[in-house]
């Protein structure tokens, strides 16, 4: 499903395009947070004040951070940097999928470019870029049937963010009237499956009237690493943090809501131009 073809420079916007380069950012996000935690688990003081005098001027010494607390910092920054490029990662997802739906919608199968049609599709589309998240959701839901999978991990990134803005300490203004700040993320999880015994999982299927008769030796337990749901709870007063395996949790939430919006386009799509477009 894309737009028709595009002129001299332009770019093709179709749903593998805004799949490619989604997934690719989220990868390069991913690789760069573990790469950032890897550092702060490995930073040498020593090597931080020799770089500190490299270049023999500071604009204010009085405020130099010394290793602890520029740790501290570090780690801080680096929650403020993933959770806003993740929201931005998701934001400008939404806008691609609007897009493509818009052209889906007004230009439908025909292949001949409209200067009406485009008006009308970039007018939408700028007005959809100036809504709120909360506006851009609705608009995706009532225009085209696109329910977003994983709205509330997407809320609480910017909730999250907010808090951050502010220092990270979590204030009356912040929770819910449960009286708490909950952030939902999903990470991947070691489960237990059923474990069939060891005969029974060796010993070949006997053939039609023959009857297997003793219990056998017990398989050991087996686990399987599956998505689940994982929330945090912060109340007022509370600073907000995340552990490192959290921090990574939240890419694997954008990647999932990602996927699940990119799949509800697809099926929009279907549905309006037939399963061979």
């Amino acid at each position: 499903m894309s737009q028709p073809p595009p002129g001299k420079g332009e770019s093709v916007l179709s749903l593998q395009n805004i799949s490619r380069t989604f997934f690719t950012a989220l990868q390069r996000q991913h690789d760069m947070l573990a790469f950032s935690i890897a550092g702060l688990h490995t930073a040498d003081p020593k090597a931080y004040e020799h770089f500190s005098t490299v270049s023999r001027v500071m604009p204010v010494p009085q405020a130099h951070l010394p290793p602890e607390q520029m740790l501290a910092y570090a780690r801080g920054l680096m929650l403020r940097t993933t959770i806003n490029d993740l929201l931005t990662l998701s934001s400008e997802c939404m806008a691609q999928c609007y897009l493509l739906s818009l052209f889906i919608r007004e230009q439908g199968k025909n292949p001949r470019r409209d200067p009406l049609v485009e008006k009308i599709i970039g007018e939408k589309h700028q007005a959809f870029l100036k809504m709120n998240l909360q506006a851009r959701f609705t608009a995706l839901e009532e225009d085209f049937g696109i329910v977003c999978e994983l709205e509330d991990g997407i809320f609480s990134l910017a909730a999250a963010l907010r808090v951050l803005a502010r220092g990270g300490l979590v204030t009356n203004d912040d929770i819910t009237p449960d009286g708490a700040l909950t952030l939902e993320f999903k990470a991947m999880k070691d489960v237990e499956v059923p474990a069939e015994t060891a005969a029974e999982a060796a010993a070949p299927t006997p053939p039609p009237g023959v009857t297997v008769h003793g219990a056998g030796e017990l398989a050991k337990p087996q686990t399987v690493a599956r998505l689940s749901d994982t929330t945090r709870t912060f109340k007022p007063g509370e600073m907000l943090d995340l552990s490192d395996t959290e921090l990574l949790g939240l890419n694997v939430t954008v990647t999932k809501f990602v996927d699940g919006l990119l799949r509800s386009v697809d099926h929009f799509g279907r549905a309006q131009l037939g399963e061979g477009a």
